[in-house]
């Protein structure tokens, strides 16, 4: 069992890694159920191994300063269990712990981006902390991985922020230790699962007229999605809009499409007898979504 760090401020935290072995050197089977007990500080009475034979646990500082012994013992601690004791030291001052300077690039993604969180940790005198070090991360949104990156060489950690499915303000932040809480925002927005375009009306007279298209889009949970910019294209007539249209708080996106008896008439003449109408606007991975309507010519 190890510890990282093994220095924590009273409000502080450790990451304990449990590692374990069967007697013939393969690792202990998926599950196997590891008691935690501590002499200081707070953390889960039982963790359970994966494949590999590790479990985490989480060391927390209850306010007490002194060595926190923490002991992990296989199965109920009855004959044949075994035991691994790892020390955490809890209490620094001020001026001893560790800072953290935490950012996020971009800091703003779609549902389903990602962004990289950096974190630059220094020790009291500006020095990089050592090589190693855990720092515990969290996010209000969205997934973290690592969630508990260590440090390199050169004082910093990095992990990967998966936005996920929701969009908000996630608040993410980063302790290493005994430092204070290092906090950063990331903005998600939503974007477009999919998109549905009507027609009114259905059909258009070869003498020509207008033609109001609907668009409406909704974001991956099926609900609308305010404020995207849907563009359109035809293969005939003016739009009564310039450019995109925004939607509404509906999710509702609306221009009207005027053709004309000439312009529809160098359709038929090229055997095409539909106006054609394309609406699109982004989706979180860069491409877009789209929907097509054909009005026949009659």
């Amino acid at each position: 069992m190890s510890a990282s760090p093994t220095l924590i401020g009273l409000q502080g935290a450790a990451v304990l890694t449990i590692i374990g072995r069967k007697p013939d050197g393969n690792p202990l089977s998926d599950g196997t159920e590891i008691r935690l007990s501590t002499t200081l500080g707070t953390l889960p009475g039982i963790v359970r191994t994966d494949s590999s034979g590790q479990a985490i646990a989480v060391l927390a500082a209850d306010g007490r300063t002194g060595a926190a012994t923490v002991t992990a013992t296989t199965g109920s601690g009855g004959e044949g269990a075994v035991e691994a004791t790892t020390m955490v030291q809890v209490g620094q001052t001020p001026e001893s712990r560790p800072s953290l300077l935490l950012s996020v690039n971009p800091v703003i993604v779609p549902v389903e981006g990602e962004a990289n969180v950096t974190v630059i940790a220094r020790s009291a005198d500006g020095s990089p902390v050592p090589m190693g070090q855990t720092v515990i991360l969290t996010s209000t949104l969205g997934t973290l991985f690592p969630s508990n990156p260590e440090t390199t060489s050169d004082g910093t950690a990095t992990a990967i922020l998966n936005a996920g499915t929701q969009a908000g303000m996630a608040t993410i932040q980063a302790v290493l230790g005994s430092s204070d809480v290092a906090m950063t925002m990331l903005t998600i927005r939503d974007a477009a699962a999919d998109l549905s375009l009507q027609p009114n009306p259905t059909s258009i007279p070869r003498a020509g007229g207008d033609i109001v298209m609907v668009a409406t889009v909704l974001n991956s949970q099926g609900q609308p999605l305010q404020g995207v910019a849907v563009t359109w294209r035809s293969n005939s007539g003016v739009f009564s809009t310039t450019g995109a249209v925004v939607t509404n708080n509906f999710g509702v996106a609306t221009t009207t499409l005027t053709v004309t008896e000439a312009g529809l008439q160098i359709l038929l003449d090229m055997g095409v007898t539909d106006v054609i109408v394309d609406a699109s606007t982004p989706r979180a991975d860069g491409d877009d979504e789209s929907d097509r309507s054909r009005i026949p010519i009659i």
